[in-house]
């Protein structure tokens, strides 16, 4: 288990029944009332939150801080409801709770990779399946053509991926082992595509992939 020291802070905690990851965007729609005292907080302080899941049975607690890039008027609804939208940024590991506020904070420490060296090979070789699947699905726009994705994160982020996949994605601390994770998903997905018929498949229609 690693920890990195240098952060041990204390951030507002939104646990959802799913999972973030860093670069994934993710559109919130804030109704309870300790939520919606929680984003005020932040968007006040300029501060993030972090978003843990809900349905989490694993000894450590992983999640990820969440960057609010937009806020949409709670003029929208009756009674100051309103959606937001946010972008995953770092990992954490959940290290005790502060249940003083309305809202549940957390001190955390960061979650980082172990190894430092990633095997390029293998990101070219996950990069070639990821395009291979959206070229099937007719979203070949969702990658860039020059700029390809430089790490497994960047990828995940273009993928709809289901939570058993997202906790493993999460929760490891080897960027090699995400892009075996990644390759694996996107072979699968693959060979689910070309059974499937692909000419009858679009990406905006494609369920999850799967681990």
């Amino acid at each position: 288990m690693y920890f990195d020291s240098r952060m041990s802070i204390k951030i507002p905690i939104f646990p959802l029944p799913l999972v973030l990851l860093p670069g994934e965007k993710l559109p919130l729609h804030i109704f309870e009332e300790k939520y919606k005292k929680m984003i005020e907080h932040c968007l006040k302080n300029n501060k993030n939150f972090g978003i843990i899941n809900s349905k989490n049975k694993d000894l450590l607690t992983i999640g990820c801080i969440a960057s609010i890039d937009q806020l949409f008027g709670s003029d929208v609804y009756d009674n100051n409801e309103y959606d937001i939208l946010v972008t995953g940024t770092k990992r954490f590991i959940v290290k005790g709770y502060d249940d003083s506020k309305i809202y549940r904070q957390a001190y955390i420490k960061s979650w980082k990779d172990l190894e430092k060296k990633v095997n390029k090979d293998l990101l070219s070789e996950t990069n070639v399946f990821l395009y291979e699947v959206l070229m099937k699905l007719g979203a070949s726009s969702k990658i860039p053509q020059i700029d390809m994705p430089k790490n497994s994160f960047e990828i995940a982020s273009m993928l709809d991926i289901d939570k058993r996949a997202k906790k493993i994605l999460l929760k490891s601390q080897s960027e090699n082992d995400r892009l075996i994770v990644l390759k694996r998903i996107l072979k699968k997905a693959i060979l689910k595509i070309d059974y499937n018929d692909s000419q009858s498949i679009e990406y905006s229609d494609y369920n999850q992939f799967e681990a």
